[in-house]
């Protein structure tokens, strides 16, 4: 292993901003105050900052010897989530959250900038500091920072993800899948509805709407192959007015999360086949949408090996783990469209702290001791492929 360049000066402000990100939550396009505090920390670093309407900011850190070109990127929003965590420095915006890290992945990055800063003059290469709006909300912020040019002469990106399932002093990598397609469908079912002590006079809506939740589990079961990955998930289903009332109409919507496009499409003809046979057999009509949300995220296998090659020096050989891929979305798969690059997690996870709770919980939060590790590993990654 070896010795860590993060001092504790760094760490201390890694630390810092993380407290005041969590405090200062703003939820997708509007982090008007959170891009405001990351131009302001960028310009006191001495960096020019290029803003991108409805996609964040970056910046460039050019080394004083000529290499390539390396993006790292940051995402700032929060969620919808009401916190329940009772440390000092909780949300202040209340029903607003950072429940997912995010903010933790801006103070690590800021930390790199300073790193990459202190190290210009013997650095290969150029690093593009890429902090993105709206990761939790598609069509997300990447496609207005790519269309912005913020990939323009990149040779490699890279991203990371905090992530309490795993400990401190690990990380995750994934050699190729990493993350799924996440798509949303709705589903609208119309009934004719009637007094409930006449159901003969009526469709019931939410009858069919049951049913067809229920006929749409074989999908996965029974439609997919057992070495094709996917999930077909119903989140809401909303029907009726009273206890006495057959109900005329229903409302569904759900999730699809598979890698391959085939199985995507596959699940997507089979979502609205079943729901076109139930509701003719029982008269009814419907209205079906299905939303493509964010690809799925394919890293590359060589960037990969580079992150598991410094995770190791800097954490142990028998730190990094490489678990199935992650049925979870993320529009970091947009830039590995774009460029080589990979994504990976690093553990924040304690549980002698009692910091376990799951990514979107209203106790959720990182255990900061690793914020060390993911700006050292995030920094030598970046220099190391900028230097190949």
């Amino acid at each position: 292993m070896v010795q860590s360049l993060v001092n504790e000066e760094l760490e201390n402000y890694v630390i810092s901003m993380r407290r005041h990100f969590h405090e200062n939550p703003e939820l997708s396009f509007q982090e008007k105050e959170t891009f405001g505090r990351l131009k302001e920390e960028l310009e006191k670093m001495g960096l020019k900052v290029t803003e991108v309407p409805n996609g964040g900011l970056y910046a460039d850190i050019i080394g004083g010897i000529k290499g390539r070109t390396v993006a790292l990127r940051a995402d700032v929003d929060a969620l919808p989530v009401t916190e329940e965590n009772t440390f000092k420095f909780i949300s202040r915006n209340k029903g607003v959250m950072h429940a997912c890290g995010h903010d933790a992945h801006m103070a690590m990055l800021l930390g790199v900038a300073k790193m990459l800063l202190a190290n210009r003059n013997e650095l290969k290469g150029t690093f593009r500091i890429m902090f993105q709006a709206a990761e939790e909300k598609p069509p997300g912020g990447a496609i207005s920072l790519i269309k912005a040019g913020a990939l323009k002469n990149v040779d490699y990106v890279i991203g990371q993800h905090v992530m309490t399932r795993s400990q401190t002093g690990t990380i995750a990598s994934f050699p190729k899948e990493a993350m799924a397609y996440a798509d949303e469908f709705r589903v609208k079912i119309h009934g004719k509805g009637g007094h409930g002590s006449a159901p003969q006079e009526t469709i019931d809506a939410l009858v069919i709407a049951t049913q067809y939740v229920n006929a749409a589990q074989t999908i996965v079961s029974r439609m997919i192959g057992p070495f094709d990955p996917s999930v077909v998930t119903f989140g809401t289903l909303n029907a009726g007015y009273r206890y006495n009332i057959i109900a005329a109409h229903a409302e569904i919507t759900g999730t699809v999360r598979t890698f391959d496009k085939a199985v995507q499409k596959k699940i997507r003809e089979e979502l609205e086949k079943i729901l076109a046979g139930i509701c003719s057999s029982f008269g009814a009509k419907y209205e079906f949408e299905y939303i493509e949300g964010y690809p799925a995220l394919i890293n590359h296998e060589s960037v990969t090996k580079v992150i598991d090659e410094v995770a190791t020096e800097v954490l142990g050989k028998d730190r990094i783990i490489h678990p199935n891929p992650d049925m979870g979305g993320e529009d970091f798969a947009y830039y590995l469209r774009e460029k080589p690059g990979a994504f990976y997690f690093l553990g924040v996870g304690n549980s002698d702290k009692g910091i376990n709770s799951p990514q979107h919980s209203p106790t959720y939060t990182v255990d900061e001791a690793a914020l060390k590790n993911g700006t050292e590993i995030f920094y030598r990654t970046a220099v190391k492929l900028a230097g190949m």
